[in-house]
Parts: C-alpha cells; structure tokens; sequence
C-alpha cells in the first residue's frame, strides 16, 4: 500500500524529539498533518493478530508499518507480552506450550516487519496480571521476582536485534510505589543491557489530576537510571471535562514533558474526538476542526504562538432589572480568541465564572437570573492559545428592587343568585331602619 509522504508538515518537523500519535484500523486523512511518529493502537497486540490460533491476521498492522514505511518516520510495536489482550487461547495451555507459542509470536512478528524502530516488549508488568501458563513458561517470578520479565526482553534482543527495546507502564506518574517497582523492573534489564527505554503511558486518569511538578519528579526519577524517557500514551481530558479545561491541562503539563532533557518523543493515544478510548481526550473535532488544545499544542511545539492578550479595559455594570445587569468593556484587539466572565457578591470574591468562552471582539455581556436589589460584582479577562490576560478592574451594579406585588382581586358583591357578602350601601340602609324602629318603639 502506498502513501503520499508528508516529511514537512508535522508539527514536530526539525524538532531533535517526535510527537506521534496512534493509527487504529486505518490512516486518518489529517495524520500527515500532524504527527510523525506511529505506534498500532491494538493491531499489533497478541490477541489482535492471532485470536485463533495460527491464524494471522496482519491487515491492520501491515497498514501502520506501512505508513511509517512510506513517510520515513519512527514505527513502534506495541506490544509482545502484555497480561490483557493476549489471545484467550493461551490460557489452556502448560508452560512449555505457551513459551513456544511466545517464541512463534515473536519471530513471525520480526520476519514481517524487519524495520521496526522500536518495541513495547512487556507491557504494564506491575499493574496487569499475566495469565499463569504464559508467566511460568516465560520464568514466571524466580530468583529475581521477575525473571519472565527477563526472559521476554532475552527472547526480544535475539529476535529484533536492531530494535529499541521498551518496558511500558501507566499509574506511576503519582504514584511512588508502583513507580518504585518499575525502576527494580529496569535495573535488573539495565544490568543485562536488555532494555533502550522506558515507556510512561501518561493517561488522562493520572494527570488530569496532576501539576506539572508531579510530572517532573516523575520523569527526573526514570531518567536517574540513564536510560532515555518515552511518553507513550499520552491522553487529557481536563477536570471538570471540557475543552476549555482540556486546553488548560495542555498547558499546565505538556510543557514539562516536552523540555525535559531525557524525554526523546511522545505518542498521544489518539487525536479525533468520537474515536479516541475515553471521550473528551480527542483534540481535533470530528468535522476536522482544531479543539484548543490542538492549536496550543501547534504553537507551542513549533514556537509559533501568539502573544499572550491584553487586558481588557473600561469594565463598567449597569443594572437592567431586579434580575438582569449589563456589562460592557473595551475590546483592545490584541490577538484575544475568547473572553471570560466571573461574578461575585463581594469585591473580593468568592468568584464564579458565568461565560468562559465568548467570542473575540465581544464588548458586551448581560448577567441574569440574579438576586433582587443584591449588590454583585464582576471582572473579565481575554484569552487565546499563549493562555490569559489578567482579569480587569472589578466593576459592580446594585439589582432595582423587585417590582410589587399585584393586589389580590377583592370578592365581588354578588347578585341575582343572592350569594356573596352584603354591600356597604345596603348595610348602611338596615342600619338607618333598625334605628327608625327602634325611635318608633321609644316614642
């Protein structure tokens, strides 16, 4: 299969690091845009291509290599031996069996693709279980507590010796313990020259919740080993779930993964909302339109983002109703994509963002839904790739009272039929006759 090659437009172009990304069943149209680096998303797992036993199915895996092939750029294998995805079969086998089917697995593998840049050889050896016959054929924990780890990485260097050899892992990027494990993992393959890298998924479930900070002492603690670092996996979502968090989360994280001198590439796990494993982590639209992080992520990897925008000024809040005020401010035209808008009922906040994505060149925003003759207060900030302005002055505006009530309807005095309460004209009448009588009687 043939491709257009696409060497110079990839945001990663000239950069001494890749940014790739994954190709599930077939090649996005927008993937030559972008990336330069592949990586199967499940056609090259175990259970993917031989789901039945000796029997291949190498279509979609073919079509990864490929592209890769096509466009001169890195292609990584993932995976040999992983304890999930591996074909069902295995499980019904003894130890000597499911070694030599390893050992099938893996030299069918490397006579087809012959150019592999780089594997995933044991994937998530500390967070997934492996089946029991394929763990003991392979060494199973031994004397080092993971001999079938070693034995994996063994049978890898003899069948692709020209490959990287990669151990990949999630979770450890906040959590010391499982990240404790892995570097034992490391340095008994280090001590053996069996391993060239170390592969740190970083999904959305770890750093969505995590600083920047915490990704570093992550990636200072691999790259004490010598050993050059691998982002593998690379997923963000944002907390709560939303593009404008997404974005944000770009920006907090991606920057200390990118500089970091150990950190030779990275792969995200998918670009395209609809298609990516978890909803809300794609950063392209599925119309093809860029999502914020995409085009934060293309400024700032090419150096081409823009200035960060100017304040806005002359804030000003003009109350419209018991429940509306009207804000206005001056647009100063510097490069801004969206403004922002927080309220508060006092000066200093607590404050409670009520726009977070109005269009560039908006001057004007009405607040509703407020709280009667209630004092509120506001402040509003541009933003676009680089990230936000400082927030203007606060301007505030006093609710009008609510209006008063309608008088309830007085009952009416009733009629023909006799009902309702007597009126005051024939009240005023019996009393003027019982007064008469009562003259009568005293006279």
């Amino acid at each position: 299969m043939a491709f257009a090659a696409d060497a110079q437009a990839q945001i990663a172009a000239g950069k001494d690091k890749f940014l790739g990304n994954i190709i599930p069943g077939s090649v996005p149209t927008s993937f030559g845009t972008y990336w330069n680096q592949v990586t199967p998303e499940n056609a090259g797992k175990w259970g993917s291509v031989e789901a039945t036993r000796n029997t291949m199915n190498w279509t979609q895996l073919d079509t990864a290599y490929n592209y890769a092939k096509a466009n001169n750029i890195k292609f990584k294998e993932h995976t040999l031996v992983w304890g999930a995805q591996y074909p069902t079969w295995i499980t019904g086998l003894t130890a000597s069996e499911a070694r030599a089917e390893v050992e099938e697995w893996m030299t069918l593998l490397a006579a087809r693709y012959p150019d592999v840049w780089a594997i995933d050889v044991v994937n998530e050896p500390v967070k997934t279980p492996m089946p029991a016959a394929l763990k003991a054929g392979l060494g199973g924990d031994g004397t080092t507590g993971w001999d079938w780890v070693i034995t994996s990485f063994q049978l890898a260097r003899a069948k692709f010796p020209n490959a990287k050899l990669f151990i990949n892992e999630y979770g450890t990027e906040n959590d010391a313990n499982a990240r404790g494990q892995m570097l034992t993992i490391i340095n008994l393959l280090k001590t053996r020259g069996l391993i060239d890298g170390i592969g740190i998924q970083a999904h959305y479930f770890n750093l969505d919740n995590m600083s920047a900070a915490q990704m570093t002492t992550c990636l200072d603690a691999y790259a004490a080993t010598g050993l050059d670092l691998y982002i593998t996996e690379l997923d963000i979502g944002g907390t709560p779930l939303s593009e404008l968090a997404q974005a944000a989360k770009y920006q907090e994280i991606f920057p200390a993964i990118w500089t970091h001198a150990a950190v030779k590439g990275v792969t995200l796990w998918g670009y395209i909302e609809g298609q990516t494993w978890r909803a809300g982590t794609g950063i392209l639209n599925s119309n093809g339109t860029e999502r914020l992080a995409m085009t934060w992520l293309k400024g700032y990897v090419t150096g081409t983002l823009p200035a960060i925008p100017s304040v806005p000024t002359n804030i000003t809040a003009t109350a419209a109703s018991a429940t509306q005020i009207n804000l206005a401010w001056t647009d100063n035209a510097t490069s801004e994509t969206a403004y922002k808008v927080e309220q508060a009922t006092a000066s200093g906040g607590p404050w409670t963002e009520v726009a977070g994505a109005l269009a560039a060149n908006t001057t004007t925003y009405s607040a509703t839904g407020l709280t009667a003759s209630t004092a509120y207060f506001f402040r509003v900030r541009a933003s676009n790739a680089s990230g936000n302005s400082d927030y203007t002055a606060n301007a505030s505006a006093t609710t009008s009272a609510a209006p008063a009530p309608t008088p309830t309807p007085q009952p009416s005095s009733g009629g023909g039929g006799g009902g309702g309460a007597p009126s005051l004209g024939f009240l005023t009448f019996l009393g003027v006759a019982a007064l008469a009588r009562l003259r009568q009687r005293a006279g």
